[in-house]
C-alpha cells in the first residue's frame, strides 16, 4: 500500500512540474497587454501612420501580420531595393495633430519590436525618435533577432516636437522583412496614456494552452485519487491497530 501511495504521489509531482514548466515557458512578452495605444489588430491603425524619408526608394511596405504577434496581429515592415540608397533613413511617424495635440512635448513612446535575422545583419539598431523643434532618439539594438524587445523615446517637455516614430537605418541593398511591431504605448509626462485608437480585435485573443489544460485536469484527478488512497491506507492502518 505504501508503495502504491508513493507511486501516485510521485506521478502527481511529475505532472505538477510538467505543468509548471509549460507555464514558465510562456515568456512575459507573449502575455496579454491591455489596450495599448496601437495594437495593430485591424486596419484602423493605418490612418495614423505616415511614411517619410527614403521609404519610397526602399519600397517600404507596411502591412498587418497574422502570425508572430504579441497578441492578435502585429505591424510588419519589409523593404525591397536592389541598389544602395542615400543615407536619409526611412520609416514612419505619428503626427501629434492626429491625436488633437499641438505637440508630443513631455510624451513617451514605448514600442515592442521583433527584428528578423536579415535585418539584424543589415543594421545594428532600429531607431525610435521624436522630431520637430528638437531631434531626440533612442537606438533599439538588433542583436536579438526573432525576439520581442522593448524600447522607448521621451520628448523633453520643453521641445514642441510634433512627430514621434520609428526609423530603419538600412541603406545597402536589401530585400526581406525587417521587423514586426506590436503594442505601442504613448503616455504623457504624468503617465496618462493616449487611449487605443480603435484597432483592437478581441476575437483574436489567444486560446488557452490545450496541453496545459489537459495536464491540469489529469493532475487534479491524480491528486484526488492520491488523497482517497491515502485516506483508505490510514483507515486500514488504524483499524488493524485496534483489532
Amino acid at each position: 500500500m505504501k508503495r502504491l501511495l508513493s507511486l501516485i504521489l510521485a506521478a502527481a509531482s511529475v505532472f505538477t512540474m510538467s505543468a509548471a514548466v509549460l507555464a514558465d515557458a510562456v515568456p512575459d512578452e507573449e502575455k496579454k497587454i491591455e489596450k495599448p495605444t496601437f495594437a495593430f489588430d485591424t486596419d484602423s491603425s493605418f490612418s495614423y501612420i505616415h511614411k517619410f524619408g527614403n521609404a519610397s526608394d526602399t519600397n517600404l511596405k507596411i502591412e498587418l501580420a497574422d502570425t508572430g504577434a504579441i497578441e492578435g496581429r502585429a505591424l510588419k515592415l519589409s523593404e525591397a531595393f536592389t541598389s544602395d540608397v542615400s543615407n536619409q533613413y526611412g520609416g514612419f511617424y505619428f503626427q501629434a495633430s492626429d491625436f488633437d495635440l499641438q505637440s508630443f512635448a513631455g510624451y513617451t513612446m514605448t514600442v515592442n519590436i521583433k527584428v528578423t535575422k536579415a535585418a539584424s545583419k543589415a543594421t545594428p539598431a532600429i531607431v525610435v525618435f521624436g522630431d520637430g523643434a528638437q531631434w531626440v532618439s533612442t537606438n533599439i539594438p538588433t542583436d536579438k533577432p526573432d525576439t520581442w524587445v522593448k524600447g522607448s523615446v521621451s520628448v523633453p517637455s520643453n521641445a514642441s516636437d510634433d512627430k514621434i516614430g520609428i526609423s530603419i537605418p538600412i541603406t545597402s541593398a536589401f530585400t526581406d522583412d525587417v521587423m514586426l511591431i506590436d503594442n505601442i504605448v504613448i503616455t504623457d509626462n504624468y503617465g496618462k496614456q493616449i487611449a487605443n485608437v480603435g484597432d483592437i480585435d478581441t476575437s483574436l485573443a489567444k486560446k488557452p494552452n490545450t496541453l496545459l489544460s489537459i495536464l491540469s485536469v489529469v493532475l487534479f484527478v491524480v491528486l484526488f485519487a492520491g488523497i482517497i488512497v491515502a485516506g483508505v491506507f490510514i483507515f486500514l492502518k488504524v483499524k488493524r491497530r485496534y483489532r
